[in-house]
């Protein structure tokens, strides 16, 4: 059995991987400054894997503690998976190839293979990654922007009449109150770069686009998207799935 992880800004996502395909996934959020005591708390009950291939954006300090703590746990070397020129049909546009998150790569690479056609691939974490593949398995470049809750917290601290916000859903019209103002303010301006990409992409690719978005604001976007969006809540796992298969 192999252990498939995404280490997001916020959030680590884990899944197996043996003979059958993947299953029993998992996710939750993690504590940067004590990352060792969250692997404690979230993988004390693991199945020792055969290997472990690790898709990381957040930073050397966490990457450090994983290393230290599997080998303590399991005295196995992880793998990370990093970004290149090409791989498994895709081409990177990026100038220097390594600045581009692992995991936006390997959520077009996923893209690729699952559909093999244009795509408009949107991640919606921490931080809302937007990019496009044409029909060539070109990619086009993306857009980064805050997510919902960066943007919250960003007024929060700068804005001293704005209030600390939490669990409330975004509406489609104007807000009568401050708390309701902020969340749908976030989330429309997300949801309105999205769909002005989108157009920008139907005008440049011909044929089929496919829309797919993935990540922990995926469904409150959704809601609000005019476009027809496919929910890949696994896509960066399935990515890392590819990469390590292509990499024995």
């Amino acid at each position: 059995m192999n252990l498939l992880v995404d280490i997001g800004n916020s959030r680590i996502k884990y899944i197996q991987q043996d003979s059958h395909g993947l299953s029993n996934y998992q996710g939750d959020f993690y504590e940067k400054s004590d990352f060792a005591g969250s692997l404690d708390r979230l993988w004390d009950k693991l199945p020792m894997p055969d290997q472990i291939w690790i898709a990381n954006v957040a930073g050397s300090e966490v990457a450090d503690q994983l290393v230290r703590w599997i080998d303590k746990k399991w005295h196995i070397r992880p793998e990370f998976a990093v970004v290149t020129k090409a791989a498994l049909g895709v081409i990177n546009a990026y100038t220097e190839v390594t600045r581009l998150g692992i995991d936006r790569w390997l959520a077009i690479i996923a893209t690729w293979n699952k559909y093999g056609s244009a795509a408009c691939i949107v991640d919606c974490g921490t931080a809302v990654t937007i990019d496009g593949l044409n029909h060539h398995g070109q990619h086009l470049g993306g857009l980064i922007t805050p997510g919902v809750a960066m943007m919250q917290q960003s007024l929060y601290k700068t804005v001293s009449a704005i209030p600390y916000i939490k669990d409330m859903k975004a509406t489609t019209g104007l807000a009568c109150n401050t708390e309701q103002a902020v969340v749908t303010g976030c989330t429309i301006a997300i949801v309105s770069l999205i769909e002005h990409v989108l157009q920008d992409m139907q005008r440049v690719c011909e044929g089929e686009l496919k829309c797919v978005i993935t990540g922990g604001d995926s469904e409150t976007i959704m809601r609000l998207l005019a476009g027809q969006f496919v929910y890949e809540p696994y896509l960066v796992l399935e990515g890392l799935a590819l990469h390590a298969g292509s990499n024995p």
